[in-house]
């Protein structure tokens, strides 16, 4: 009888040791953004087209966001760190700010400056459709383009947003 009663025990500690960690990890998923919190904004697929060339080269996107203010469904925040890509070109963000209409579905806008490893600096605007498909899982697709004025990329990107 005792031997019973001291299963059960260590199964019900055992129980715990799974659950516990279980609740909380799912607590701060839905816990929301807060400020200073920082986002990861990367590409899953992605595609720049450029005025003077022809065909399609595929793009890359990712960004470091930190969350500046909070208040409902709507964020701000700033680009901490960040690089564009596409073809044989590399621009690292150098500035950049956007905010976000977060719910269910959402809208996105990311802006900023990003300068080539020649030094060359061009502006960017990216925006588009925010989507949060299940807890861990964000989506946003974003058009948009960078470029100097006179020239620019056109971009179409597909993101995933995630809590760094």
């Amino acid at each position: 009888m005792q031997r019973k009663y001291l299963s059960l025990l260590l199964l019900a500690v055992m129980a715990l040791a799974v659950v516990v960690p279980m609740q909380q990890a799912f607590a701060e998923e839905q816990r929301g953004l807060q400020v200073r919190d920082l986002v990861k904004l990367e590409s899953v697929k992605g595609t720049a087209r450029t005025a003077d060339e022809e065909g399609m080269m595929r793009a890359t996107l990712s960004m470091t966001l930190s969350v500046t203010s909070v208040n409902k469904t709507r964020v701000r925040f700033v680009v901490t760190s960040g690089q564009i890509s596409f073809g044989d070109r590399v621009y690292t963000v150098t500035s950049g700010e956007g905010g976000a209409i977060a719910g269910k579905f959402g809208w996105i806008a990311v802006h900023g400056s990003a300068a080539s490893s020649g030094g060359v600096a061009l502006q960017f605007r990216l925006e588009g459709l925010f989507h949060h498909e299940r807890p861990g899982l964000n989506l946003a697709g974003l058009f948009g383009a960078i470029g100097d004025g006179d020239n620019r990329t056109v971009l179409r990107i597909v993101a995933r947003l995630s809590k760094s």
